[in-house]
């Protein structure tokens, strides 16, 4: 069969250059700056700063707006963000990116268009590929208003608030740390505490109490009225917070009396492999134990720097960055390792090449540790990677190997190199070991290019077969090419991602297929007969999960268990959809790695709750690992697409997780059938009730005062047509009898409020059309005057 790239694929490469050249065409019109930094409350996040400012703090949760200084809807929303900063400051902390400065943070994040919001949590994990600290990033899809993005940046601050019971002494003496105690009557943890036990994170252990005054934990602290706050220091004394609970004046109380910030040193951080920030060293320390764990068995290539006293090498970090993922890197200062590998003159260097065996001293090949020998040195360690998993191609073996691989690979997708050079590089070798089995790989030569309708070398792509059209007779392939104006240089890490993000989504496609590939990648049919279809398990109904069968449907599985939490009310209208959606996802994903049941989270609330989950939050979806202790909350709508996304996501280390201390907890002997549903009103965030106050009265002052604006001109305008001679609505303008529709509105009616707003807007329109008329009909008039001018000379 010949191999043919389909049209589609070339017009969407081509529409991706013509907005990239767009945008960069935009990006030079000049424009005035769109924030004054000095004094606005946003702090400007540049290619420099984005992650030595922002993603080194672990202690904050960002809001972060990608803007360009061009662009309209970002001037409209400005004011807003600038709005919603100023509300929540020394709660949450707001930046700004500059798309058309800081190109490469705007490549990474993946911004498409402008304003584009983001709030990134505060752990940052390492990414798996290329080694840099990353965020987790909630896109914000709301209103472009203060009100909005206040909404969503404080709902999505993490609580790390320890719940208190009777016993405060328990928590009192619990560690070391100095301790924040606030007795609430409020059944919600409030933002302020959060944003405080975030802040305070390993300084500070924060909790809450709802105990009453009349208990024995009131009476112990003499509290007399709701919120109080304690704290409780090492040494057992009680300080009670007096002033007002306002951020600034808190944190300042708090910090008098915090424990000092936690260091970690390069060996620790390394050894640690958390989220911390960014500055953790990737080069591990090493002594004779470690390399008897850590470096025999691995097949990986190692390079040892081996000092005097076990620091780093000059150089050695961005070393350690540029290979990360295909060589690992350790400092050695043990001195029988030295004599072990026979290094008598140090500094140096010493590279054990891939292998499977057990690695030996023997294997090893020593260098110099200056600039020369360390770049020597990586290219040893690089060239040693095997090339057996990557298939050279021409044109006499595409067409044989391309079926095959194909449908051999889990997959059913291979990635392509088209390359001029004589050997097969390094990343492209570590790439196809990084993902073997998951496609198949190979390199195909510049002759090559014409025929998958690359236009220049290096190519790197994925392809697919796709669904075969009636009374076709060529294989029709579709997939995605390596773009570094959108996936960034060209390197293994970069590389990495791209294709990971291919198999994420090629996975959602087949479902179980994806495991039909047998051991090893061996190919279950190599001929081009068409494979049977395998008949579906019937796996019965979707599990409700229980105290009774909470082990045996989750704990006890192996893998990871997917937990649907609804809503599970005789009289919501949306429980049966969701349940059969469910049962349908829980069917095409047989035989993965999740374990997919449901639970009545208005029934087991105490379940909901271990995940900082309430009844607004659902529906959703929680995936956990009972063994490794971790979770992760699936963000987004509540369908069959994006669940299965998110699940894969997090089967394959994509979508980041969080710790937990314990497994949830599930009330025996509750009978949810009979269950009397719903609670008391909530008491709300007096400190968010004060901001939502603040929005909504400066929304309805400027609104106001638009309309006085627009009042005050219809009457000059009508003034002044009745001075004509003229009084009758019929010789208004139209832009006037637009204006007279606008409404004398109380503050309190909503539908005649909206109603003036989308009169309002389509005024604004209308002017901004005349205006640009008047401009137009200007200009022709200037031209007539300049033409009658010179025809008169």
């Amino acid at each position: 069969n010949s191999v043919r790239w389909p049209s589609c694929c070339s017009l969407l490469m081509g529409r991706c250059l013509t907005v990239l050249l767009s945008l960069s065409l935009l990006s030079l019109i000049h424009a005035q700056p769109l924030y004054e930094f000095s004094s606005s409350p946003l702090v400007e996040l540049t290619d420099e700063t984005f992650d030595t400012v922002m993603t080194a703090d672990t202690s904050s949760v960002w809001v972060v707006e990608f803007y360009a200084d061009w662009c309209g809807h970002c001037k409209q929303f400005a004011k807003g963000f600038e709005k919603a900063a100023t509300n929540l400051q020394g709660l949450v902390k707001f930046g700004a990116v500059n798309a058309d400065v800081a190109k490469s943070t705007m490549q990474a994040m993946s911004v498409q268009g402008f304003p584009t919001v983001k709030v990134f949590l505060p752990t940052a994990v390492r990414n798996p590929y290329t080694g840099k600290k990353y965020k987790e990033a909630l896109e914000y899809k709301g209103p472009r208003s203060a009100k909005g993005v206040v909404e969503f940046a404080s709902t999505s601050i993490p609580s790390r608030v320890v719940q208190v019971g009777a016993d405060a002494d328990a928590f009192a003496s619990n560690g070391s740390l100095p301790k924040v105690l606030l007795f609430t009557s409020k059944l919600e943890t409030t933002t302020l505490l959060k944003s405080l036990a975030l802040s305070f994170d390993g300084r500070v252990l924060v909790g809450e109490t709802r105990a009453p005054a009349d208990s024995a934990v009131g009476i112990a602290y003499g509290v007399q009225t709701y919120p109080s706050l304690f704290v409780l220091t090492p040494e057992g004394e009680r300080l009670k917070y007096e002033g007002e609970l306002k951020p600034l004046a808190l944190f300042a109380f708090i910090e008098a009396h915090a424990a000092k910030t936690p260091t970690l040193d390069a060996a620790a951080a390394a050894a640690a492999g958390g989220g911390g920030g960014p500055t953790e060293s990737l080069v591990s320390s090493l002594d004779s134990a470690g390399f008897g764990a850590e470096v025999e068995p691995s097949r990986q290539p190692w390079m040892l720097l081996f000092s005097a006293d076990g620091s780093a090498l000059s150089g050695t970090e961005a070393l350690a960055e540029s290979v990360y993922g295909q060589v690992s890197i350790a400092s050695v200062s043990d001195a029988a390792l030295a004599a072990k590998f026979g290094v008598k003159k140090l500094p140096a260097v010493v590279v054990l090449p891939f292998g499977t065996g057990a690695k030996t001293p023997k294997q090893g090949t020593k260098f110099g540790a200056d600039e020369t020998g360390l770049a020597a040195a990586k290219k040893a360690a690089l060239d040693s990677l095997p090339i057996n998993l990557v298939d050279r191609l021409g044109p006499d073996t595409a067409d044989p190997w391309i079926p095959q691989a194909l449908s051999g690979s889990k997959a059913k997708s291979m990635c392509l190199l088209f390359s001029d050079k004589p050997d097969i590089p390094p990343m492209f070798r570590s790439l196809s070991m990084e993902f073997e089995g998951e496609l198949a790989f190979a390199m195909m030569p510049p002759s090559m290019m014409a025929r998958f309708n690359v236009k220049k070398s290096p190519t790197v792509m994925v392809m697919f077969a796709a669904p075969a059209e009636e009374g076709a007779q060529e294989m029709q392939l579709q997939g995605m090419q390596f773009v570094p104006q959108m996936h960034g240089k060209f390197s293994f890490g970069n590389l990495a991602n791209f294709v990971a993000g291919f198999l994420e989504q090629r996975k959602a496609q087949l479902g179980a297929e994806y495991d039909a590939a047998g051991p090893e990648g061996e190919p279950r049919q190599r001929t081009q007969e068409k494979a049977k279809p395998m008949p579906s398990k019937d796996l019965g109904p979707l599990p409700e999960l229980s105290a009774h069968n909470f082990e045996t449907e989750c704990t006890n599985k192996g893998g990871l268990c997917a937990i649907a939490l609804l809503d599970g009310a005789a009289d919501n209208p949306n429980k049966e959809a969701h349940l059969q959606m469910l049962t349908k996802l829980r069917q095409k994903r047989a035989g993965g790695p999740l374990s997919i049941t449901w639970l009545d989270a208005t029934c087991h609330p105490g379940f909901a709750a271990h995940f900082e989950l309430s009844e607004m939050d659902l529906p959703t979806m929680v995936v956990l690992s009972p063994s490794k202790l971790r979770w992760a909350r699936a963000i987004g709508a509540f369908d069959a697409e994006t669940l299965g996304t998110f699940g894969g996501g997090v089967a394959t280390g994509r979508v980041g997780t969080n710790p937990m201390q314990a497994l949830p907890p599930l009330e025996e002997g509750v009978d949810c059938a009979s269950l009397a549903r719903g609670g008391g009103v909530v008491e709300e965030d007096s400190l968010g009730d004060e901001i939502m106050a603040e929005i909504l009265e400066e929304e309805r002052r400027e609104r106001e005062a638009r309309e006085a604006e627009l009042k005050a001109e219809l009457k000059a305008a009508t003034g002044k047509a009745e001075a004509a001679g003229g009084g009758s609505t019929s010789e208004l303008t139209e832009l006037q009898k637009m204006e007279r529709e606008i409404e004398d509105c109380s503050a309190h009616d909503l539908l005649c409020v909206a109603r003036n707003e989308k009169q309002l807007a389509k005024i604004e329109k209308k002017r901004a059309l005349e205006a640009k008329l008047a401009e137009i009909k200007a200009k022709k008039k200037k031209k007539a005057k300049k033409a009658k001018k010179k025809a008169g000379a």
